[in-house]
């Protein structure tokens, strides 16, 4: 689409147009009180634009229902919200801007991008899929690519992507910003558990319940993406030395006195398992040696601020990622 077919409206109707793109779900319409809550305009001025952008052919007005697009609409749409997201990823990643700040000067640029400035961009930018709060930024032709998105839980370790949403409560919702988890977020699956998964996000690691992963929805990276009935809800041997390469990841008995380490998995089976366990044994511990026998049995570590003590059969069931 030129920027010549985009004159004739004004930059309030591209407004209109990519505020109904973003708030639809599925072919459902966007109801008029939305639109007005979400553009902090009256419900009279909502209805006479939509009864105008319909006359344009660019929205399908249902009275006591709602508005959407046509696919004219949608097009025009997209055309504006590829300059808007293309412009949150190069504020945010070049210059530093936080998100909101992003947003809100990505809402003035959008409006004033010629294609040549947005190809270029997008280019410069080595061709972004979303933008920096994990949504899809539209492809050069107007359209959008269509999105797979698994619960996070679906993941094996090894395998990463990015954080497409957060469908929790406001708590849990700031939790996981606080831990960077957020949408846009990059991530890797470093271990799997029964109850739980740990996943590291930036440098940090952090262990989530499987009742809150079960409710982040994440898309995989290209490299990683595997059909959903294919992903195992545990860990594998072979993804176990895959992440150990990848991370560092070794048997608890082959830390060395004074070195760290992060509890990626725990083996073993019934009683052996259950006793380590409860003795603070779960992933995402910090564990530390202290020393160790001369004959390498027993081990003595600390962990959650006690020493304990391990044989070395039982600590080799243990996996860690060095952190120091």
């Amino acid at each position: 689409m030129s920027a010549a077919s985009m004159v004739s409206l004004s930059e309030s109707m591209q407004m209109y147009l990519v505020t109904i793109a973003r708030l639809r779900e599925g072919a459902q319409p966007v109801p008029l009180s939305q639109l007005a809550d979400t553009l902090t305009i009256s419900s009279v001025s909502v209805n006479e634009m939509c009864r105008k952008l319909q006359d344009h052919g660019l929205v399908v007005y249902r009275p006591y229902k709602g508005a959407s697009l046509t696919a004219e609409g949608e097009r025009r749409a997209y055309y504006i919200l590829r300059r808007h997201r293309l412009w949150e990823v190069f504020l945010v990643e070049k210059l530093g801007f936080d998100y909101d700040q992003s947003h809100e000067t990505a809402c003035q640029l959008e409006h004033v991008t010629s294609p040549l400035l947005a190809d270029r961009l997008d280019a410069f930018l080595a061709y972004p899929a979303v933008n920096p709060s994990g949504e899809p930024i539209p492809r050069i032709d107007g359209s959008l690519a269509e999105r797979v998105l698994l619960s996070l839980t679906k993941l094996s370790a090894g395998q990463g992507g990015h954080v497409a949403r957060c469908d929790v409560n406001v708590a849990a919702r700031a939790f996981l910003a606080e831990r960077g988890l957020r949408p846009g977020a990059r991530f890797t699956v470093l271990a799997t558990a029964e109850e739980s998964l740990l996943v590291r996000v930036g440098g940090a690691h952090i262990s989530l319940a499987r009742s809150l992963g079960e409710n982040i929805k994440v898309e995989l990276a290209e490299k990683s993406k595997l059909a959903a009935d294919e992903l195992q809800p545990s860990i594998l041997e072979e993804e176990v030395e895959m992440v150990e390469t990848k991370s560092r990841q070794i048997p608890l008995h082959k830390l060395k006195v004074g070195q760290r380490g992060v509890i990626v998995h725990v083996g073993g089976r019934g009683p052996v398992k259950r006793r380590m366990l409860d003795m603070g044994l779960v992933t995402g511990s910090e564990v530390k040696v202290v020393r160790v026998a001369p004959l390498g049995d027993p081990v003595e570590f600390t962990v959650k601020g006690y020493s304990l003590s391990l044989r070395k059969s039982e600590a080799s069931n243990i996996k860690v990622e060095i952190s120091a």
